[in-house]
């Protein structure tokens, strides 16, 4: 059965092609550089990247059957895995063992046919070189693959979960991203695996330092989101600036409007004073409140900003609703109601709300005829 592992960078694969194609060494083989068979038994179903990748010939741990990396680096690869194989080790079931680490390279005349977005299969591919070359000690599951897919140009990294621990998902996205990038800057495999298995050692070792180091591009993409929240930063603090000015204005703009409603009720009060008025201009009853007035009556008197007064009843029916603002009714002026006073004609609605219907007359003016 596979071992357990950390399933954080895959998915389950999609489908993949099963037809590899033949690869094409790019040079001859030397001896620290061994030939291996690239098909597998057929008593054997192999999964697809095994296909193309028949497991390290031992005591080698790196399959590399296009020949894709030169000499030097093949066996540099190698003599870098035995070392850790040799001195990183890892109690496993009471005893020590080294943990193991394992590299398939894919040439470029062997895609797998991974689509540009897809980064789960690649890790998946890793995965399954783990399962079929059975790399990690079986009790402790301490195996370590990377798949580098020249023809697919990915990279992926696998870790059996008594690796996981030190391989982290962190640590193995930071590797990755370290190959991505100096393949696409320099287009050199060879370097690029070569410091993918320097920092594959470190981070086995305990030591992710140099891996983590900042590079100059971490700058400037620390400058750039650094620049970007700043600017974040000051617009949001530029639209509280506003809204806080906005406010003290409305405020202002309040206060204003109480002094000059309170201004306008104190000359309604002295008109209604100088007019003394004691009947409702409309139905010609006595004002509610004034001597003379039927006891009982739900009816009130209201006060226009004129200074005229009418009972509410009649305020109604002639200018529907209205609000009442520092003890002066003010009518709203809604559908086609007048606004105008019915004794003054005077609009009675709050200052600067507009003009509507007076008393009800038509705006238009009629002709005028000319005299012979």
């Amino acid at each position: 059965p596979r071992p357990n592992y950390d399933s954080a960078l895959g998915n389950p694969p999609p489908h993949l092609p099963t037809t590899p194609p033949t690869p094409t060494p790019h040079h001859a083989v030397t001896a620290s550089h061994p030939t291996t068979p690239t098909t597998s038994p057929p008593s054997r179903r192999l999964t697809v990247p095994c296909r193309y990748l028949p497991a390290p010939a031992a005591p080698n741990q790196v399959s590399d059957p296009t020949s894709s990396l030169s000499p030097q680096t093949f066996a540099f690869v190698d003599s870098a895995l035995q070392d850790i194989k040799r001195e990183v080790l890892v109690s496993c079931g009471g005893v020590s063992r080294g943990y193991e680490v394992a590299v398939g390279v894919l040439g470029t005349s062997q895609p797998l046919g991974i689509d540009g977005d897809d980064e789960s299969t690649i890790v998946t591919a890793s995965a399954d070189l783990l399962d079929e070359w059975g790399v990690g000690h079986k009790d402790c599951n301490n195996g370590v693959t990377l798949l580098l897919a020249l023809g697919d140009r990915k990279v992926g990294i696998f870790a059996g979960k008594g690796a996981t621990g030190l391989m982290t998902n962190r640590v193995r996205s930071r590797i990755i991203k370290k190959m991505t990038d100096k393949l696409k800057a320099t287009r050199d495999h060879d370097a690029a695996l070569r410091d993918a298995v320097a920092f594959m050692g470190d981070a086995l070792n305990g030591d992710t330092s140099e891996l983590f180091r900042w590079t100059a591009e971490d700058y400037i993409w620390m400058a750039i989101w650094g620049g970007v929240a700043a600017v974040v930063a000051y617009a949001a603090y530029t639209a509280y600036k506003e809204e806080m000015r906005k406010r003290r204005l409305q405020r202002t703009l309040e206060r204003i409007d109480e002094a000059d409603l309170q201004a306008a009720a104190e000359e309604a009060t002295g008109a209604a004073a100088r007019f003394n008025a004691t009947d409702c201009p409309i139905c010609l009853e006595e004002l509610p409140g004034t001597p003379g007035a039927a006891a009982g009556n739900t009816n009130e008197t209201l006060l226009l900003r004129c200074g005229h007064s009418l009972c509410s009843q009649c305020a109604g029916e002639w200018f529907g609703r209205g609000v009442d603002r520092a003890g002066i009714w003010y009518p709203l002026g809604e559908g086609d109601k007048p606004t105008g006073c019915p004794v003054c004609r005077t609009d009675t609605r709050i200052e600067g709300q507009g003009h509507g219907h007076q008393n009800g007359d038509d705006e238009e003016g009629g002709g005028g005829g000319g005299g012979g």
